[in-house]
């Protein structure tokens, strides 16, 4: 190792010092900072399902000063489409950078050549999530599993719903609400009827004949919360963890689990393409510790639901809601196969079902 002289070192104090004072003499400008990385975060709105990412979120900001993060809260339902119109315009300007997404929207995504493969060697924790909640591709990570049932009115509904055809029932006539543009309706009709995701024309021609049950199709929770605590409608294919959540909250809102299963609603974190290196970088490193067996237990307590991590606490009120009985009998849909008809499936819908509204 080599000593520098102590004359050599006064050499370069003395051109600091002088290269200093040019500085301030001339009025030249300090080194500009380098500029904050910035991303945009999606979380769903409501329903204690903020409270995690913004937690996480939080402690990363406070340890990594150069980044900056904006939550977009709202419902996959309403953004999605937007994600689109974004990606259209500009595929290097992508309107959400990564955050939660839900399966149907997850499938979609894979179509619309939305997402970027995550790396397990930069995001380690995804090695320990059930191997159930991998994603071909790993184009997205399991973050949780929803049940959907049947929720419906206590006050109005006496005899609560035992079965998916309940939502086309003649006795519900006007007194069904679902999100706009959701098909599993659609595709439970069809598998009802002797159909399928493959073969959905018995669906169509289910819903056709009774487009009239629906009373509105809902574009927000907080307007499917309306519908059915005001009684304009009645019951509504719902999440099990949202619903309990209203329930304790004092909504007068029961939930049933139809004779033929509910459905498994897995939801996943995904990192959007288009995203920058450094914005996929910051993105890695928050879902891995989103995926720590005791954020992912925190959020499926606090939403009720089960946790991909096999190793993740939860509470006996989560086990209660969502026991393994229950999900053993779910009816797990063809996510892929709806993912790749939406298209074709929307245009449908328009003309055949909501027309007849």
């Amino acid at each position: 190792m080599r000593t520098r002289h102590p004359a050599s070192r006064r050499s370069l104090l003395t051109v600091g010092l002088i290269l200093t004072l040019a500085v301030c003499l001339l009025g030249l400008p300090p080194a500009a900072a380098a500029p904050k990385v910035k991303l945009t975060m999606f979380i769903w709105a409501g329903s204690n399902q903020g409270v995690v990412p913004r937690e996480v979120v939080a402690r990363y900001l406070k340890a990594h000063p150069d980044v900056e993060i904006e939550f977009w809260e709202s419902n996959n339902a309403v953004t999605y489409p937007r994600m689109i119109a974004a990606q259209q315009v500009d595929p290097n300007k992508p309107l959400i950078n990564f955050g939660y997404f839900n399966v149907d929207i997850s499938n979609r995504g894979d179509n619309d050549n939305m997402w970027i493969s995550l790396n397990p060697d930069r995001i380690p924790n995804m090695t320990r999530v059930h191997s159930t909640m991998r994603r071909p591709g790993d184009r997205g990570i399991g973050y949780g599993i929803s049940g959907v049932g049947l929720m419906y009115n206590k006050n109005l509904v006496k005899e609560p719903p035992t079965s998916w055809t309940d939502l086309w029932n003649p006795k519900y006539r006007g007194k069904v609400t679902f999100f706009d543009n959701d098909f599993r309706p659609l595709v439970l009709a069809a598998r009802l009827n002797g159909g399928s995701e493959k073969n959905i024309e018995p669906g169509f021609k289910v819903w056709a004949d009774n487009a009239k049950n629906i009373r509105a199709l809902a574009n927000s929770n907080d307007q499917i919360l309306q519908l059915l605590v005001t009684g304009e409608a009645l019951i509504t294919p719902w999440f099990t963890s949202i619903w309990k959540y209203w329930e304790m909250d004092g909504a007068p809102l029961g939930l049933a689990v139809p004779k033929e299963g509910m459905l498994a609603f897995p939801i996943y974190l995904q990192i959007v393409k288009g995203s920058t290196p450094e914005q996929i970088r910051v993105a890695e490193e928050i879902i891995n510790e989103l995926l720590t067996a005791e954020n992912n237990g925190r959020y499926a307590r606090l939403t009720f639901n089960i946790p991909a991590q096999p190793d993740a606490p939860v509470s006996d009120t989560v086990r209660t809601i969502l026991n393994p009985k229950l999900l053993d009998n779910a009816i797990w849909l063809d996510w892929a196969t709806m993912g790749q008809k939406t298209s074709e499936w929307q245009q449908r819908w328009e003309k055949e079902i909501k027309s007849r509204l």
